[in-house]
């Protein structure tokens, strides 16, 4: 099952799956940003022909993946959900640096995972939404700085705790061997985690370690004019063995807190509209692609028992 804004879910109503999506984001330092930066009403009036259109295309779940400090607001999130029809699911959890408060810096790993314990249990404020899954991220790099090492370990309590899965922007593939390798020492699942950001890692072995540990690899930045790219990205990674631990986004759309209107509003729809039938012209095999953004994304962000 998928817990969305307004209530769980199955794999025949979660339908097709953006799996790596952002209604609103505010890149505010110092995990300054809330609610009085930015009028809710224009953010729906913004975003909601967007979404409109996304479930014209034939997508029934949007996950939205802008944790706390950096554009979560259930109330957004749920009214755009009931005006659109789709599915919308959120997250507890953080970010990284600059765009931690400071008691991310002062907590402790087990008071970070009782936080978000208790949204997962009793919900996100007064709001009455649930998180669907746990949203975090690691610093660039090669290896893992602690702040982010902590932020990592309570991710995999509150996982362990609360069943949800974990969600993790990681850039390249050194992070995602240094996560996995502090996963594997606590005998934590690798198929509870989602390696975010996965097509910024260029040595393909990586991947299919990975996937071979149970690691989803999540192929997000599907954007146009990285078409032909990305067509080649996903037959590399099939003939590397990870083709069935493979999800399918494209991290777009948003409305950016601070700017006019939001700023650019690119459609969320091109990834079923667009680049799936130029896959298939390609030679990708259409029940596979399917597969991508119905059957992998639903088993990565279902909660476990």
């Amino acid at each position: 099952m998928l817990q969305t804004v307004t209530h769980s879910i199955d794999e025949q109503a979660a339908g097709r799956i953006l799996v790596h999506e952002h209604i609103m984001v505010g890149f505010v330092e110092d995990g300054k940003l809330s609610a009085a930066d930015y009028d809710n009403e224009e953010v729906v009036s913004a975003i909601l022909p967007l979404l409109l259109a996304l479930k014209a295309s034939g997508c029934s779940t949007f996950v939205d993946c802008a944790p706390l400090y950096l554009g979560r607001d259930p109330y957004i999130l749920k009214q755009l959900s009931v005006q659109s029809g789709l599915h919308i699911i959120t997250n507890t959890g953080l970010y990284k640096c600059p765009y931690l408060p400071d008691f991310a810096y002062e907590a402790s790993e087990r008071e970070l995972s009782a936080m978000w314990i208790r949204e997962a249990r009793d919900g996100i404020g007064d709001s009455g939404v649930y998180p669907g899954f746990i949203k975090i991220a690691l610093n660039d790099g090669t290896t893992i700085n602690d702040t982010q090492q902590k932020i990592l370990r309570a991710a995999m309590r509150t996982s362990l705790e609360t069943g949800l899965p974990i969600q993790c922007h990681t850039i390249g593939g050194d992070i995602a061997l240094h996560a996995n390798e502090i996963m594997r020492r606590e005998h934590f699942e690798r198929s509870r985690f989602i390696w975010v950001h996965a097509q910024t890692g260029t040595d393909l072995n990586v991947h299919r370690q990975l996937a071979e540990a149970g690691m989803w690899i999540s192929i997000d930045s599907i954007l146009p004019g990285t078409y032909e790219k990305h067509a080649g990205m996903l037959r590399q990674l099939i003939e590397h063995g990870a083709g069935e631990r493979i999800l399918l986004s494209q991290d777009t759309g948003w409305y950016t807190v601070g700017e006019e209107r939001g700023g650019v509003l690119n459609p969320y729809h091109r990834l079923f509209t667009d680049f799936i039938p130029y896959a298939v012209e390609q030679g990708l095999d259409a029940q596979w692609l399917e597969r991508c953004v119905t059957r992998h994304p639903f088993e990565a962000m279902s909660r476990r028992g």
